[in-house]
C-alpha cells in the first residue's frame, strides 16, 4: 500500500484494535529496511521512534508523523488528518514494520518501539532534489572519466601522455577521496533520528 492509497474509511473517537503479526527471528536485512523506507509514512515514523527511542503512543506517533506530512505543527492538525494517518499506520504499516523487526508492536496498550535490531544502527537517506544527480550516478561518470584519462595516458595520446603515471594515480584517488568526503558529510546531515524533523523535509527547508 503506497502513501496516496491509505484507507479513507472514518473512525469515531475510541479505543482502536488491530492484531500486528510480531517479528520473526530472521536477520534483518539491508534489503528488507530500504524496502520498507520506501514509503514516506514509515521513514517519518522510523525517524520518530529512533529520537524517542522508548515506547511511543500510537497516537502520539500518528499525531507527529500527520503534522510533518502535513507541513503543520501537531496543534493544528484537523481531525481527518490525524484519523488519516492513524488508521494508515495501525492496518499497514505498523504491522508490515513489526513483522519484518522493525518495531515491538503491542495492540492491546496502543505503543510501538524499535527493536533492539534497529535502535542503535544509523540509517542514511538519501535525500536528492529534482536537478540533481544521485551519489551512484554521480561515482559512475566520475569512474568512467577517469578512466578514460587513463586510457588516453596509456594511448600515449598528447598532451595526456606527458604526465607522468605517479600524478595520474595520484589524481585518481584525490578525486574519489573527496568525493567520498563530501558524501559522508551530507549523509551525516541526513540520518534518521537526528534532532528536527525528517531529513528530506530539512533538505526542503533549506533549498527553500
Amino acid at each position: 500500500m503506497t502513501d496516496a492509497d491509505e484507507p479513507s474509511m472514518d473512525l469515531e473517537d475510541g479505543p482502536y484494535e488491530v492484531a500486528a503479526e510480531q517479528a520473526t527471528d530472521r536477520p534483518l536485512s539491508g534489503a528488507d529496511v530500504f524496502d520498507l523506507l520506501a514509503s514516506r509514512r514509515r521513514r517519518y515514523t522510523l525517524h520518530y521512534l529512533k529520537q524517542r527511542r522508548e515506547p511511543v503512543d500510537v497516537r502520539e506517533l500518528a499525531e507527529q508523523v500527520a503534522a510533518w506530512e502535513n507541513g503543520v505543527e501537531v496543534a493544528d492538525l484537523t481531525s481527518k488528518e490525524r484519523k488519516r494517518v492513524y488508521i494508515a499506520l495501525y492496518q499497514s504499516h505498523l504491522p508490515t514494520m513489526a513483522k519484518e523487526g522493525i518495531v515491538e508492536y503491542d495492540a492491546d496498550r496502543g505503543v510501538v518501539e524499535l527493536t533492539s535490531a534497529l535502535r542503535d544502527v544509523d540509517v542514511y537517506m538519501e535525500v536528492v532534489p529534482k536537478d540533481d544527480v544521485p551519489w551512484n550516478v554521480y561515482y559512475l561518470g566520475l569512474a568512467t572519466a577517469d578512466a578514460l584519462l587513463l586510457l588516453l595516458a596509456w594511448l600515449a595520446v598528447y598532451p595526456f601522455s606527458a604526465v607522468p603515471d605517479l600524478v595520474w594515480a595520484v589524481f585518481v584517488l584525490v578525486t574519489f577521496g573527496l568525493s567520498a568526503f563530501v558524501q559522508t558529510y551530507f549523509n551525516r546531515r541526513m540520518r534518521l533520528g537526528d534532532e528536527g524533523p525528517p531529513p528530506e523535509l530539512k533538505r526542503r527547508t533549506a533549498e527553500d
